[in-house]
């Protein structure tokens, strides 16, 4: 019964003769992982991003509840972020700045992802792109 001669050699001698990975398999695997990484990495700080400005418009929408709060106790709106606090209003990662308060309105703003910064102001009610 003679077999095939790969089927003769022992598994030992199978093992002694194998050979690791040409540089040009290597190279290939390392070109691979880097196209991968070069469409991933994009991707996820994108969606950073995406997730400090809902952060950002999330702590705006607060901190305009807090000032219509603090209105309807003190006749005028808070001045700064601190004056607040007191009305269930909570510093987050998306540091909120009052702009301006006063007896008729307010203007706070919040930074976002990246370099997008969003602003509440009493007339508007809701978070818009821009500055105060």
């Amino acid at each position: 019964m003679d077999g095939h001669p790969v089927e003769r050699r022992s598994i030992r001698e199978a093992i002694e003769d194998e050979r690791g990975f040409t540089l040009i398999e290597l190279l290939v695997v390392v070109i691979i992982i880097g196209v991968l990484a070069a469409i991933a990495i994009p991707a996820y700080v994108g969606q950073q991003d995406r997730a400090r400005d809902t952060a950002a418009q999330a702590q705006l929408r607060t901190a305009a509840t807090a000032q219509q709060l603090f209105y309807a106790e003190e006749d005028a709106y808070a001045a700064t972020a601190a004056g607040l606090a007191g009305y269930g209003f909570r510093q987050g990662d998306q540091v909120v700045t009052v702009r301006s308060g006063n007896a008729s309105s307010y203007c706070m703003d919040a930074p976002g992802g990246g370099a997008n910064v969003f602003k509440i102001t009493g007339d508007t009610g809701k978070p818009e792109p821009g500055a105060c």
